[in-house]
């Protein structure tokens, strides 16, 4: 099996509800595109590409993730996934991994996450990953 072929690299733009505040753009340059950590209310939801089904990414969901190497993939799917990171220079993300509750599809969410000042963390999320069941 090729494993690049079984793997989707994705915007998030694709994949998630996109919530843009007027007062979240930049007030110095109105018609700027909103930064990513500042697009995605939170919880927001993931829509898979499989079946539809929307899974709520919460901000303790995110907190829980950061930083750490704790998967909730099957270990095969896990490997798979960081082999592709690994050769594509992406490993160095934090990650909240799952498989959709309806379907059963692998998902991993590359994120950042840096100090938020008052509201605390703030998240930047870089890629979604989808592995194709074959």
């Amino acid at each position: 099996m090729d494993i690049l072929k079984s793997i989707n690299l994705i915007d998030p733009e694709l994949r998630f509800n996109k919530v843009i505040s007027e007062h979240r753009k930049d007030r110095l340059n109105p018609d700027s595109n909103p930064v990513y950590p500042l697009d995605y209310d939170l919880p927001f939801d993931y829509s898979c590409s499989n079946c539809g089904y929307k899974v709520s990414i919460k901000n303790k969901d995110l907190d829980k993730h950061s930083k750490s190497n704790h998967s909730n993939l099957k270990n095969a799917d896990k490997i798979v996934i960081e082999k592709y990171l690994i050769s594509n220079q992406l490993d160095k993300f934090s990650f909240l991994d799952f498989e959709c509750p309806e379907c059963n599809l692998p998902v991993r969410i590359l994120f950042e996450s840096y100090p938020g000042g008052f509201f605390g963390m703030t998240y930047e999320i870089k890629h979604v990953i989808e592995l194709k069941n074959e």
